[in-house]
């Protein structure tokens, strides 16, 4: 649904008056390990959950320890605040309600969220080919990283430009993010080619 959902915004952006359609894909390192306790706690007081299902995943967070036994060699154990168990139910829903607050900056900009991939797209029409949209997304993405204690791992997010009908010069890459001319998102390799628009 999440590629099914970017595609037909990026094909309605170029059918319509958009030039480009400037697509960028975030890497969040090591992001199921990353997520702090306390802040994931504070986000789930802020939902409209019943009580006892907030107290038992506060009871699932807390407290928890870890070992490891290398042959036949057993560590001490030590306390973890940070992280949600991969592999089972509540893993990745407790990682979805972590970033469940990450949002664009303009209202026009598309920002799709599937499990540990981030992607955010933007039409880009003739007025715009010089402005700061582009900036400003990556900058607030940034900060939210860094508010949530996630590294957000600038050598691999790539940009991907779809061009449409028009023989404007492309916008300028940003300094911090490498243009690239395939992508691959959820297992979909894009190209950076001509699209025509439909009339």
């Amino acid at each position: 649904m999440a590629l099914v959902k970017s595609q037909r915004y990026w094909l309605q952006w170029l059918d319509g008056d958009a030039d480009f359609v400037r697509i960028f894909a975030f890497d969040l390192r090591k992001t199921f390990d990353s997520v702090s306790h306390s802040i994931l706690c504070n986000k789930l007081r802020e939902l409209d959950i019943n009580p006892y299902i907030f107290n038992w995943l506060i009871s699932y967070l807390s407290d928890r320890k870890q070992r490891v036994v290398v042959d036949g060699v057993t560590t001490k154990y030590l306390n973890i605040n940070k992280g949600v168990p991969q592999g089972t139910v509540l893993g990745p829903i407790l990682f979805s309600i972590m970033i469940n607050d990450l949002k664009p900056v303009f209202p026009t900009s598309l920002l799709v969220k599937y499990a540990d991939d981030v992607t955010l797209s933007f039409p880009i029409r003739s007025k715009d080919i010089n402005s700061n949209v582009a900036q400003l997304e990556v900058n607030s993405i940034m900060q939210w990283a860094d508010k949530n204690y996630m590294k957000l791992n600038l050598s691999k997010t790539w940009e991907l430009l779809l061009k449409g009908r028009t023989s404007l010069l492309p916008p300028i890459p940003l300094t911090m993010v490498q243009r690239k001319q395939k992508l691959r998102l959820l297992g979909v390799t894009f190209e950076e080619c001509p699209i025509v628009a439909r009339r």
